[in-house]
């Protein structure tokens, strides 16, 4: 009777280390969403840049729409930048996505993204 206690010690290790592993996992399927929605912000802006012929448009745009998608602390040190080179307009971001566990470190992102300038 003596080692009754012992089950509740490994059931509180198991259960602490399954939430550890939760939480990394969340992690980084919150990571990849980031990683899409940055995607699709930088190629609505070159979209848009390329239709107009705007850099600030392309800029207006990405930012407008990673807001949207985004939102929060994700976006908080988001850097969209636009420029014409070669015909085409190439918008390039970078935002580092914090990690929500002490265990992970934060993921710096940078993408890029170009469409062709329409005359």
């Amino acid at each position: 009777m003596k080692d009754k206690g012992i089950s509740s010690v490994q059931f509180l290790l198991a259960s602490g280390l399954a939430l550890v592993l939760f939480v990394a996992f969340i992690n980084i399927v919150a990571i990849q969403y980031g990683r899409g929605a940055l995607r699709s912000a930088l190629e609505q802006g070159t979209r848009s840049g390329a239709l107009t012929g705007s850099v600030e448009m392309c800029v207006d745009k990405g930012v407008d729409v990673a807001g949207q998608l985004l939102g929060g602390r994700m976006s908080d040190d988001l850097v969209v930048t636009c420029a014409v080179a070669g015909g085409s307009m190439v918008a390039n971001a970078s935002v580092t996505f914090e990690s929500w566990s002490p265990f992970m470190a934060d993921v710096p992102i940078e993408m890029s993204a170009r469409a062709v300038v329409e005359p």
